[in-house]
């Protein structure tokens, strides 16, 4: 979610949002020239309220300050110091002081830049219901004329209050589609998201379509909204449209093949490698999900060029490393698998894909006190993840410590409630340290929870359990109130 850090960052940028009147251009290059030539030209404090915000636009906050000190030495008593005093507070984390100068000004305070700049300053005081009322005030000073960045500022402040209609709503009216058309659409999407309207998000962006059938970013965003629905066969038509437009866009071959790999079509991958070379758009991580494809068909040897040739091109692409390191763990290399799922984790810290498995390889070098390591980390990021809970308990009982392999599972519980996987995991744990009366209390609980997760627990030590006559009878009888439910 994009933050408004001072009052003209909108959510889409445009220098020229204050004052059709000012060419900022003109004006920034002779501030510009003032600064190097160090010499003193005169600006009134119009001219330096826009420059200021080209400045802060552009994150350059160094000269911002510049500009807000020479307007406050040389016009201290105009009406607009006050506002531009705040802005280089806000700009410089000090939204508290500029709420203070904000008002105590002496000026008009109904004027849209105030407002603007008031507005900004609830935002980084985390006050979004006070900041959209000083939004839509100003939008009435603007009498609702172009004020697009202004709609995408109140979107964002009720995407912070989870309010995810009302953020839709106004980023739909804040729509401009002469600029960043791909951020503003990320925005529409994620909120169709967050409200569970994803036929209506396609329906969206099918009438973007019809507005601009040549428009990549809508076709990529009609792509995304049927990824999201789980269409991968319709995600991939929408990409073959971008393709036709432009024959050389890596991200479309990129989420194609992604697709494929995904769906299992991994002769289709092979095609859209081809095609990719063909029209030079190959890239890095293409070659990796080439190499996927090839590893998932059989051809290590292949994979592992195509992984190293991803090497060359982006030494720091996570995904070469840990494909490197998912073909070496294949190959029961956990050694040398190790090393390249470190240093995959290492540039992408919160991946915990890479982290399953350098856990199980730590498990196959009977290095278990390093898996738990890497499994409390999980945990850091997600305490709710009930496969970390498992690995814990897994590397516990490699260890013969059957103690702390229960209270993982418990920890577990003790965050997820009655989870089914935890709950059979735990009745096993029972039945094999012959704890019969436990272990069908707790198998009863888990068949409550979740009938189907049996079939997964008898797997756990076929021969063990289905010779136990008290399990297989509690099964039945779970079974028969099942199908007497349906």
């Amino acid at each position: 979610m994009q933050k408004i850090l001072f009052s003209s960052e909108m959510a889409f940028e445009d220098d020229n949002y204050m004052d059709d009147d000012f060419n900022v251009d003109e004006l920034v290059n002779r501030f510009e020239d003032m600064l190097e030539q160090q010499k003193s030209y005169y600006f009134d404090t119009d001219e330096l309220n826009v420059i200021l915000e080209h400045y802060l636009q552009h994150d350059d906050i160094k000269k911002a300050n510049i500009v807000a000190d020479i307007a406050v030495k040389f016009h201290p008593d105009d009406q607009l110091i006050s506002i531009i005093k705040a802005k280089q507070l806000i700009a410089n984390s000090h939204a508290q002081e500029a709420l203070v100068v904000l008002e105590n000004a002496d000026t008009d305070k109904e004027d849209a830049d105030y407002q603007i700049t008031l507005g900004t300053c609830y935002s980084e005081l985390q006050e979004p219901r006070k900041a959209i009322k000083a939004y839509m005030k100003a939008v009435r000073a603007f009498e609702y004329k172009e004020c697009e960045d202004l709609y995408n500022s109140i979107a964002i402040e009720y995407e912070n209050l989870c309010d995810y209609q009302n953020a839709l709503d106004f980023y739909i009216k804040g729509l401009n589609r002469k600029i960043d058309l791909d951020s503003q659409y990320f925005e529409i999407r994620n909120c169709y998201s967050m409200l569970n309207k994803m036929d209506e998000a396609v329906d969206f962006f099918r009438g973007e379509i019809d507005i601009d059938p040549y428009s990549i970013p809508a076709w990529m965003a009609l792509s995304s909204c049927y990824i999201r629905k789980n269409d991968l066969v319709a995600a991939i038509e929408q990409l073959e449209y971008v393709l036709a437009i432009d024959p050389r866009n890596q991200k479309a071959y990129i989420d194609i093949a992604t697709a494929y790999n995904e769906l299992g079509k991994f002769a289709q991958t092979f095609d859209t490698m081809t095609e990719a070379r063909h029209y030079n758009a190959e890239s890095p991580l293409l070659y990796c999900l080439y190499g996927e494809a090839k590893a998932k068909s059989g051809d290590t040897a292949e994979a592992m060029r195509s992984y190293k040739k991803a090497m060359r091109l982006d030494g720091d692409l996570p995904e070469a490393y840990a494909g490197i390191g998912f073909i070496l763990s294949d190959e029961n290399n956990p050694k040398s698998a190790l090393k390249f799922l470190r240093h995959a984790h290492s540039l992408a810290p919160y991946n915990v894909d890479y982290m399953y498995v350098m856990v199980e390889e730590h498990n196959k070098l009977e290095e278990f006190d390093k898996a738990l390591r890497v499994v409390n980390e999980i945990l850091s990021l997600n305490p709710y993840d009930e496969s970390a809970y498992i690995s814990m308990m897994e590397c516990y009982v490699l260890k013969d410590d059957v103690e702390n392999a229960f209270l993982s599972i418990r920890r577990g519980l003790d965050i997820l409630g009655d989870n089914a996987p935890l709950l059979y995991r735990k009745a096993f744990l029972h039945f094999a340290e012959k704890e019969d009366e436990s272990g069908l209390l707790t198998l009863e609980k888990a068949l409550e929870t979740d009938y189907d997760g049996h079939i997964e627990f008898l797997n756990f030590d076929a021969e063990t359990l289905t010779g136990n006559t008290a399990v297989m009878e509690l099964i039945e009888e779970y079974r028969i109130k099942n199908k007497n439910k349906s």
